[in-house]
């Protein structure tokens, strides 16, 4: 997994949880002084240790805060990738439009990065069916995202995911719907 959402998990955990926490969680999920730099990628079995202490430590259900970690790294990435975006896009433009826009730019940028593979369909002028496939199984992060983007846009918005992974489907299908 790309150093950069490690960098952004550290800043996550510091802000809400402090210091302290951070060190304890690098700790507990035995990378002791583990120091993540934003152009290398480390195994995704360490994010998954980390998500695994995290919750450990927060009794925050393990969806709830990988939710709250997706809507907090919209705005590192719109910094980020926010110049390949359309000035008129909003919400569900930018759902529907990132895997050509964020993450081709991502894999070309970064040799061996592996965002998940997405795929979206307009079924309405207001909503969007986004198909999440990755083996990191982390169909919350992208749930997270879609309600940090709406937030940014300040667009009130509705997250079903239809389909899932977590409940033995072969993939997930998140539908992102604006309210009226």
């Amino acid at each position: 997994m790309h150093g950069i959402i490690h960098l952004e998990l550290q800043k996550f955990v510091t802000e809400r949880y402090g210091d302290k926490a951070y060190r304890q969680l690098l700790e507990k999920a035995g990378l002791g002084q583990e120091i993540f730099t934003p152009l290398q990628s480390y195994p995704d079995e360490w994010m998954l240790k980390l998500v695994g202490v995290a919750v450990e430590l927060t009794q925050v259900p393990e969806a709830q805060l990988l939710e709250a970690f997706g809507e907090y790294l919209v705005n590192t990435y719109l910094s980020l990738y926010g110049n390949l975006l359309k000035r008129e896009w909003r919400t569900l433009d930018v759902i529907e439009h990132t895997e050509e826009t964020i993450h081709r730019v991502v894999r070309m940028r970064q040799p061996g990065a592996q965002p998940p593979l997405l795929r979206a369909e307009r079924t309405s002028p207001n909503e969007v069916v986004l198909f999440y496939d990755s083996p990191r199984r982390l169909c919350a992060v992208a749930r997270g995202i879609g309600r940090g983007v709406a937030n940014h846009f300040q667009e009130p918005i509705v997250i079903e995911e239809r389909r899932c992974m977590h409940r033995g489907d072969p993939g997930c299908v998140i539908a992102y719907k604006l309210k009226p």
